[in-house]
């Protein structure tokens, strides 16, 4: 008799999605909804200075940071 060899939860994600996340855990501070893209179905929003660096600046931040190592 053959034993199926299909390890199990194979093909199951074992992380939320970003959704699940903030609804189960709230919105992160310096993000704002702006509403649903219309093509995809899903949310869409923005960041504030608070976002981009981590602590509790003054937006708007006029500079972006250097992301390409040099």
């Amino acid at each position: 008799m053959a034993q199926d060899s299909t390890p199990d939860k194979v093909g199951q994600s074992e992380t939320r999605s970003g959704e699940e996340v903030k609804d189960s855990e709230g919105k992160e501070a310096g993000r704002k909804d702006t509403g649903v893209d219309p093509e995809t179905g899903r949310p869409t929003g923005t960041s504030t200075a608070r976002d981009m660096t981590g602590v509790d600046p003054e937006d708007p931040i006029t500079t972006t940071p250097d992301r390409t190592g040099g």
